[in-house]
């Protein structure tokens, strides 16, 4: 008779613990939901012969390629992945897109199953080794979508379109019933609340949000800086004020009272959305912003200073057209957290993070980022980077790294791996990060195998 719990043993040719160095001909070892050891092949073994653990019959699984963290996506919406007709299309303008967007999602006529979809998405998002997510839904069907399939992450729910007036007249009892609703959700994830944007939301629910959020031990996540609007500079590329640092003295806008980031900006006053929900005492690093396009030398210094991170998404910014791409380099060269996102199929094509996590080493380089560490910079923002953004990345629900007691999350590249020297160590790397999109042949989530394209043998 078989042992119910077996102890599993995944081997593989090059492991990528990402919180160690990496272990050639490497191995982790699993009990339960959890890693119990992690190291060469050799020492794994040696270890549960003669550990706590000994008594256990020790099923092994090989794979001759890359095993790592299962990936984080921080940035999707998955309840639109059956909006991917929008993300095909090319827009002009943000607008435009936007435009295109609201035509579906406002037409009662067009039926739009958001359960169906979202849960889709999250098949997708399995497929491709994601095994967490930061997935914000709009209608409250949707918000099982992570659980679904048993992955991490936060369901943050989104709230816009709200004016300073209506807000304070049925905003905050709303949003209680809202919340009320998703707690009786059997198959709801852990919950968020992501103010949508500040040209979405007036100052009151800007104000607010955050309060009622940390008065519940929740976490946030709101887009900020993605669109040109969002700058604080009218003329793209002028950052003549981005050293300055954010002076309470030297400003006089802050002094005012108002209604709403839009009514600051056609003051004439040049201040970034950043600032201006900073100013709000919004930040902190219970918070991620996704996008992050528009943040000149003094909006990344205020997201470093208050612990936010960053969910890039660059190939949604260039299907949304929000003219310009995120300062890749300079938010690498700074030290900002940084992790990735794909958003969601209405405006990105496909729910791969290792296709976003191509296009950013592409911007890296081109916006000068010299570094010989971008490889591994980037492997870290696609698992521990993303865990850290949503606070997964400590304590007994610690993903994004593989190492004694975490979550046994993993992901399987079928990546060439080449260790014959230094050089082609390092081009390894850089295959997974250049080439990895659609490389994912297994996906483990808590230790229980989510997908298995002929990886390994799967016991009866």
């Amino acid at each position: 008779m078989h042992d119910l719990n077996p102890v599993v043993v995944y081997s593989a040719a090059l492991v990528i613990p990402v919180t160690a160095p990496v272990i050639p001909d490497g191995a982790v070892a699993v009990y339960l939901n959890r890693v119990v050891h992690v190291g060469t092949r050799s020492w794994v073994l040696k270890a549960l012969n003669e550990g706590p653990l000994r008594s256990k019959r020790i099923v092994e699984k090989h794979w001759d390629g890359v095993l790592l963290p299962g990936l984080v996506n921080a940035h999707t919406h998955l309840q639109y992945t059956g909006m991917a007709s929008v993300g095909e299309k090319n827009y002009n303008s943000f607008q435009e897109w936007s435009d295109a967007f609201d035509e579906i999602y406002d037409d009662d006529s067009i039926e739009k199953p958001w359960k169906e979809w979202a849960y889709d998405g999250a098949r997708q998002l399995v497929k491709y080794g994601t095994t967490a997510a930061a997935d914000i839904t709009t209608d409250l069907e949707a918000a099982g979508a992570l659980y679904s399939q048993r992955m991490h992450g936060i369901t943050y729910l989104e709230v816009m379109g709200w004016e300073n007036d209506n807000w304070h007249a049925s905003g905050p009892e709303w949003l209680r019933d809202l919340l009320a609703q998703a707690s009786q959700e059997d198959e709801a994830a852990e919950i968020g609340i992501s103010p949508h944007a500040p040209y979405s939301l007036d100052s009151a629910p800007l104000l607010d949000l955050p309060d009622i959020a940390r008065s519940l031990g929740m976490r946030l996540h709101i887009h900020l800086g993605e669109t040109p609007s969002e700058s604080a500079s009218e003329i793209d590329g002028d950052d003549s004020h981005a050293n300055d640092l954010y002076s309470p003295v030297s400003r006089s806008w802050r002094s005012h009272h108002w209604d709403s980031y839009p009514q600051l900006k056609s003051s004439g006053e040049h201040v970034s959305s950043i600032q201006f929900v900073d100013q709000l005492g919004s930040l902190g690093p219970d918070i991620h912003i996704a996008h992050g396009v528009y943040a000149n030398a003094e909006d990344r210094r205020i997201l470093r200073q208050r612990g936010v991170g960053v969910a890039l998404c660059p190939r949604s910014n260039r299907i949304t057209c929000t003219q310009k791409d995120a300062p890749v380099a300079q938010y690498l060269r700074e030290g900002n957290l940084v992790s990735v996102g794909t958003d969601s199929l209405s405006s990105s094509p496909s729910l791969d993070v290792l296709d976003d996590v191509s296009m950013l080493y592409d911007l890296a380089r081109e916006q000068g980022y010299t570094g010989h560490d971008l490889s591994h910079r980037l492997i870290r923002m696609m698992t521990l980077g993303g865990a850290e953004v949503m606070g997964l990345n400590i304590g007994p629900k610690r993903i994004g790294q593989i190492n004694a007691g975490a979550l046994a999350d993993f992901a399987f590249l079928d990546v060439p791996v080449d260790l014959s020297s230094n050089e082609a160590y390092e081009h390894t790397l850089e295959r997974i990060v250049r080439e990895g999109s659609g490389t994912n042949r297994a996906t483990v989530i808590s230790g229980r195998v989510a997908y298995n394209n002929d990886a390994f043998e799967m016991e009866d």
